[in-house]
């Protein structure tokens, strides 16, 4: 009989993963959100890897989303920012990109069930068919109308409208996650959780209303630092806080109490996968879309920008071979989700502008000569700035709003591209705006960017090199190595 035991073990041995993929919305990393995620660190970090180098290719929900979930930069899917005409959902997409996203291929080569649950991208459900549009793909489909929401929504459920009133959105993801993983027998399936925690409008379930009530913003050296050598949306005045910075406290505190409730989603599937005897085959990501700012460099609250707060977002995965408390220091990015997961299941013909870091996954092994690629649009709009503000109905600035201090989130000459040269000997981080302003920052010897890093001629020569190469780059041609 032992050669049943030997063909069970072969089995085994090539068994495809299973997936869960659970994507925060505006997570930060630099001002410790992670603290406060006792669960989620407890079972997905602790018991695998963590990326201390993880950064996401655009600092805003949407061009981001649609890089994680195609594998290709925001320049290569033409969607520039979270509106309509700026390609987020549009018709466009669906007809072009949207079939070939990291569920419709796992769907297509390998047979994998698939589940999507949440946030998917800004504008979904108001273009095209609206909400009767269903993904490619996607075997359970319940995406949320528009944009995030904790309370009255509408829900696309495999193509029909639901709206739910006081069902608090993360708790109604966990449940049809878990009804789904209950439904689950043979095969494999691939989940994607997508809670509206923490982004605005900052809103906890009633049970944690009260946590936390002693909380304030951190105070990072970045924060209320005077903008010196900074571009010119972060330099505009106030060039300093006010005295009473409550509303950044509350900001601050609301936005801890929404991730309790994925704190607990993360641990009541982790339990349920136990339960149903496959934890152990399944891979778990938690990860964020971008990152968020509370004061940094006066700027009140938002994201945009190309400074840490915005950009570089947790990561964490568990799964088979993948040692516990493992942390790496490797940069990788959200393009290279895509290429990874693929690989992870076995799927190695495929057009990405990322590439897999499964072996770092096993190895902790790095890459040489590894760029992260970062491409922002800025945006203006008249219509968002307050009358009360000083700065006049103009297109080129948006969301200047008193409560802010009118201190603008955006602008249309905030249009950069970055380049982060990441290695074991040096961490550089080079960004060039629109209208040629340069912010260069030693990460090592200045992790709080606090000084814009004057670069010789050569130096500078370099990076534009590289910037422009990945501008315009392709597939195989990101994987710039120069």
């Amino acid at each position: 009989m032992w050669w049943l035991f030997c063909v069970f073990l072969l089995n085994q041995s090539h068994a495809l993963p299973n997936f869960v993929f659970v994507l925060t919305d505006d997570q930060d990393l630099t001002l410790r959100s992670l603290d406060f995620l006792n669960q989620t660190v407890k079972l997905v970090a602790n018991q695998g890897l963590t990326f201390t180098n993880f950064y996401v290719n655009s600092p805003i929900c949407c061009p981001s989303r649609s890089t994680i979930l195609t594998g290709k930069y925001p320049h290569n899917i033409q969607v520039f920012n979270n509106s309509l005409t700026g390609g987020c959902s549009s018709v466009r997409w669906q007809q072009q990109y949207e079939k070939n996203t990291i569920a419709s291929i796992l769907k297509s080569r390998k047979n994998y069930t698939t589940f999507y649950a949440g946030k998917y991208l800004n504008q979904y459900g108001k273009s095209g068919k609206g909400v009767k549009h269903v993904p490619p793909g996607y075997d359970w489909w319940l995406g949320l109308k528009g944009n995030s929401k904790y309370y009255n929504y509408t829900l696309s459920i495999n193509g029909s409208g639901h709206f739910f009133e006081k069902d608090y959105l993360t708790d109604k993801i966990t449940k049809y996650a878990l009804d789904f993983l209950n439904q689950t027998d043979e095969g494999n399936f691939f989940m994607m959780l997508a809670p509206p925690a923490c982004h605005a409008p900052f809103t906890p379930a009633d049970r944690h209303r009260r946590l936390f009530p002693d909380l304030e913003t951190l105070k990072t050296p970045p924060f209320n630092a005077t903008p010196s050598d900074k571009h010119w949306i972060v330099a505009m005045p106030p060039m300093s806080l006010p005295q009473n910075v409550q509303i950044l406290d509350e900001i601050y505190k609301n936005r801890i109490r929404t991730l309790q409730s994925v704190d607990e989603m993360v641990q009541a599937l982790i339990t349920k996968l136990q339960e149903i005897r496959v934890l152990d085959n399944t891979y778990f990501i938690v990860t964020s879309d971008n990152g968020f700012h509370i004061g940094q460099f006066t700027q009140p609250w938002d994201k945009r920008q190309p400074y840490e707060s915005d950009i570089r977002v947790p990561f964490m995965i568990r799964g088979p071979n993948i040692r516990k408390k493992t942390v790496s220091e490797v940069s990788v990015s959200a393009v290279d989700i895509f290429a990874t997961i693929l690989d992870l299941a076995e799927i190695t013909s495929f057009e990405s502008d990322g590439r897999s870091f499964k072996e770092i996954l096993f190895k902790n092994q790095s890459f040489d000569n590894k760029y992260t690629f970062i491409e922002y649009w800025g945006e203006g709009n008249a219509n968002s700035i307050d009358s009360t503000c000083p700065w006049g109905p103009t297109n080129q600035l948006s969301e200047c709003v008193p409560e802010a201090w009118c201190k603008c989130q955006d602008s249309r000459n905030n249009t950069y591209t970055c380049v982060l040269d990441i290695s074991s000997a040096k961490k550089i981080k080079f960004c060039l705006f629109e209208y040629g302003f340069v912010e260069a920052y030693d990460l090592i010897e200045d992790p709080h960017e606090l000084v814009n890093l004057k670069l010789d001629e050569d130096q500078t020569t370099h990076y534009l090199n590289v910037l422009e190469k990945f501008k315009f780059c392709k597939k195989a041609q990101c994987q710039i190595n120069i």
